[in-house]
């Protein structure tokens, strides 16, 4: 469910994730003592507890470092399950870095730093994994009941989601005039209580076409989708470019490319 990542990078996500793993760690380790942490932690002139804590300490600012990244992240861009899973693998990389660190800085015998580093890696991630597992479960659940609770999409309007998909302006089709394409936005020009508005969307002609084409839009030109029912005259103008009148006044002509013509021709 694509809805669980959005919701994991949300703002109660990045701090669920920021206290629940590095205390988990904390206290499974602490109770536990799994996977030879005892011996790998418990030095002469340090305690195991001491240790423990520092670690927590580590791992605390490593993933609300990491976290506030990926919610940073998560307002400008889409993040798929793959690179979501590559994400969380790369938070405890960067925990066990910094983890190994302070191991070889404060063990009494000379220990190697990436000796250390692969040490860190594979006991933080076989503690880790569970916290990042129940978590996972407890969003995908959410998400599922969520989007059982909500009302049947309305398959009559358009909507139109951005180029992160989120989704950004609903309307009925036969309200859409024409929608004009323009560097890395598309203007939707419609009819509101019979006065022409446009709606502006970071988005491309190509992400939506299979929408607008779903819904009576049709393409007349590179750069835009008309909708036929608005259309008064196809004419040449005066340069010899093949145009469409509008029937609503003010409303500026729409080119149309030779290789579309025949096509909006037909409809009218």
């Amino acid at each position: 469910m694509k809805g669980s990542i959005d919701k994991i990078m949300s703002g109660a996500g990045t701090v669920l994730h920021s206290v629940i793993i590095p205390l988990f760690a904390l206290l499974f380790t602490v109770y536990y003592r799994p996977y030879g942490t005892f011996v790998f932690l418990d030095m002469e002139n340090v305690s195991f507890t001491f240790n423990v804590l520092m670690i927590f300490c580590i791992i605390l600012v490593s993933v609300l470092i990491t976290r506030v990244w990926l919610y940073l992240l998560g307002r400008h861009r889409s993040v798929s399950r793959p690179v979501y899973l590559i994400w969380c693998f790369g938070e405890m990389l960067m925990s066990s870095l910094f983890v190994a660190l302070y191991v070889a800085l404060i063990s009494p015998s000379p220990v190697s730093y990436f000796e250390a580093a692969g040490l860190s890696f594979v006991k933080l991630l076989a503690t880790c994994i569970y916290p990042y597992g129940f978590l996972w479960l407890g969003f995908e659940l959410y998400s599922h009941n969520q989007e059982e609770a909500l009302p049947a999409e309305d398959t009559s309007l358009i909507r139109f989601y951005d180029e992160y998909k989120k989704l950004r302006f609903v309307i009925a089709p036969e309200a859409v005039m024409f929608i004009k394409s323009e560097d890395n936005y598309v203007q939707i020009h419609y009819l509101d209580q019979g006065k022409t508005k446009k709606f502006i969307l970071r988005s491309s002609m190509r992400a939506l076409e299979d929408v607008l084409a779903r819904h009576g839009l049709v393409r007349c030109h590179r750069s835009y989708f008309i909708n036929p029912s608005y259309i008064r005259i196809v004419h040449r103008d005066t340069s010899g470019l093949i145009v469409a009148e509008m029937k609503q006044e003010g409303c500026e002509t729409i080119p149309i490319s030779r290789k579309y013509h025949s096509d909006i021709t037909r409809l009218l």
